[in-house]
């Protein structure tokens, strides 16, 4: 080496790894605002795009629930029950509802209810409800995906709704 060149206190740079540098800086930001904004919007859970409202054919039964779920992260759905005439209501909750997520509160409480062929039916009686009859059934869910759920109430037509749980 020279004399001159240890005098010399400039650092030799890489133009490949200064141009990395800045596309990360200037890219990066906007990856981490999308998210935010995504955030914010519902994307991953409960906000403006996730809140669904859903009605069967006759508009007899309105499902209120969010279209994006976070893996074990509890949230409620609301089944609003409305222009039915019966004794009771038999509300029939599908095999994909049960299998993959956790059933939590179900309020009000139904009179009875069991299980069959992977369905759970619940059993109000109208007399001890005055109409319009509202549900709220909270549920956990058990692993990711895109799942599709059916819920009926007596013999109306069913509501088929879709959920997709981030991991």
């Amino acid at each position: 080496m020279k004399q001159e060149d240890k005098d010399d206190p400039r650092v030799e740079e890489s133009p490949s790894a200064l141009n990395f540098e800045y596309n990360i800086n200037r890219y990066g930001v906007l990856f981490l605002l999308a998210i935010i904004f995504a955030a914010l919007a519902g994307v991953f859970s409960s906000g403006l795009f996730s809140s669904v409202s859903e009605q069967n054919s006759t508009t007899t039964i309105n499902v209120n629930y969010d279209r994006f779920e976070r893996l074990m992260s509890e949230s409620e759905i609301n089944i609003a029950i409305q222009n039915v005439r019966a004794e009771r209501y038999i509300v029939s909750i599908g095999d994909s509802l049960l299998e993959n997520y956790q059933m939590g509160d179900i309020r009000p409480e139904p009179d009875s209810m069991y299980s069959k062929s992977g369905t759970l039916y619940l059993i109000y009686n109208a007399a001890d409800i005055k109409p319009p009859l509202s549900l709220w059934v909270s549920v956990t869910p058990k692993k990711p995906g895109k799942f599709t759920n059916t819920i009926k109430v007596n013999s109306e037509p069913e509501i088929t709704f879709s959920q997709f749980v981030w991991p």
